[in-house]
């Protein structure tokens, strides 16, 4: 684990953990993309926890109200 990359060993981690449950399933270019895809899910994990939030914050919520056409 490095320490300029912090999620690295998280990464690794979950990684580990699909590389064995599936390796006999997937090929290591499939591997490899697997690897990729649990880097980017944990980069984005960071960002989205970087987001500070107020107790008063909700959802954006549209309301668009039904109306019957005819």
């Amino acid at each position: 684990m490095s320490d300029n990359n912090p999620i690295a060993g998280d990464s690794q981690y979950l990684f580990d953990l699909l590389k064995k449950r599936y390796d006999e399933r997937l090929s290591p270019e499939e591997l490899s993309e697997v690897k990729k895809g649990v880097e980017n899910i944990q980069q984005a994990a960071v960002k989205l926890r970087a987001v500070k939030l107020k107790n008063s914050d909700e959802p954006y919520a549209l309301f668009v109200p039904y109306r019957e056409r005819g």
